[in-house]
């Protein structure tokens, strides 16, 4: 029987938005790319100067300090914002639910023309875009998708089909064959309950489960949750004592890029990985041929497009669209180095 997931061809997301908020400051971390002083900021056509309010929000879930990947996200949304002369404050809510919330109505009474923000904890935070949005804000969704109740309180997204890309994960292992009928495939993520966990997960699982693999069910994935030393003591936890594992898919980056260093721990040789998102440590897994291959959703393209298309809408008037931030080829030890060149840190990888 196939993973029952409402959601599984959902689509994946991150957001940006930040200010300083007096009370917050011990659990958030912003930063502010000033837009140009100059009168002569932007294009002829208006392009990055017709509108008068140019300050935006782009809220990040998980923090870029500590998360490679988050980090190219907010690279791509700062890169953007400064050719298109936004005012872009960033803010984190740090891997907490509430957090996010608060800093979404906080940036409201500051009265942005945009708010940029994923949708990692999917309905909790759609009364608070639709907040938002009644306030003539323009709320622009990255990573991971707002649900279909958001309705019109959001507009456009960007980010990759996590189904889909879950399910070529899954048929690469299968075509890797590293796993045969019967054996025990683990996936885990930060959040296994999460939309992002999900829909990865349940790609890669209905191809395994169709193919006779003993791949675990929803209920026994792993939680490992955004902290790098947790994830590394909760993996290291569950492989020493599922030492007959064959194969482990992290459907989230922290639980990618702490395995390699939880196998060694664990004393595990022979435990093929493949996930997704690029890391340093993923990187290095590839090439040492600890990991098979990884799926790069490509998060400075989130934050890069998911901030342009601000910019589009608040100089010109377009509609934010739906752009799949594509990544849909794995990458692996023979590509890996089309991505690890050291300029491109914090962009790649």
């Amino acid at each position: 029987m196939k993973l029952n997931l409402s959601t599984k061809r959902g689509l994946a997301a991150v957001a940006i938005a930040s200010t300083a908020v007096l009370g917050l400051s011990a659990c958030t971390s912003a930063g502010t790319t000033p837009a140009s002083s100059t009168s002569s900021a932007g294009l002829e056509s208006g392009f990055g100067a017709r509108a008068e309010n140019r300050d935006a929000y782009f809220i990040t879930y998980y923090n870029p300090a500590s998360d490679a990947f988050w980090a190219q996200i907010l690279a791509g949304a700062e890169d953007a914002a400064k050719l298109g002369n936004l005012s872009l404050t960033h803010q984190t809510a740090d891997a907490d639910p509430a957090t996010m919330v608060t800093l979404v109505q906080t940036a409201i009474a500051t009265k942005p023309a945009v708010i940029f923000m994923p949708f990692n904890e999917g309905e909790a935070w759609v009364d608070v875009a639709c907040q938002a949005h009644d306030a003539g804000i323009t709320v622009v969704s990255y990573n991971v998708p707002a649900p279909e109740s958001a309705g019109d309180c959001v507009s456009g997204f960007v980010g990759q089909d996590f189904y889909e890309v879950g399910g070529i994960v899954g048929q690469a292992l299968l075509d890797s064959g590293k796993v045969g009928t019967g054996d025990k495939v683990l996936i885990t993520a930060e959040e296994p309950d999460q939309p992002y966990a999900l829909q990865r997960g349940g790609g890669a699982f209905d191809v395994l489960e169709e193919a006779g693999i003993g791949v675990l069910p929803q209920e026994q994935w792993l939680r490992v949750g955004g902290d790098d030393a947790g994830a590394l003591d909760a993996l290291t936890s569950w492989l020493v004592a599922n030492p007959d594992v064959k194969a482990v898919i992290p459907v989230g980056g922290t639980p990618h890029r702490n395995l390699p260093a939880a196998l060694e721990a664990a004393g595990l040789s022979d435990v093929t990985i493949i996930g997704f998102d690029t890391a340093p440590q993923i990187v290095q897994g590839l090439k040492d041929d600890v990991i098979l291959a990884t799926a790069d959703q490509q998060g400075y393209v989130q934050g890069f497009q998911s901030t342009m298309q601000g910019v589009l809408s608040m100089d010109f008037g377009f509609s934010p669209a739906n752009i799949n931030s594509g990544g849909l080829g794995l990458i692996d030890k023979d590509t890996v180095e089309n991505i690890e060149a050291p300029d491109l840190q914090g962009v790649r990888w």
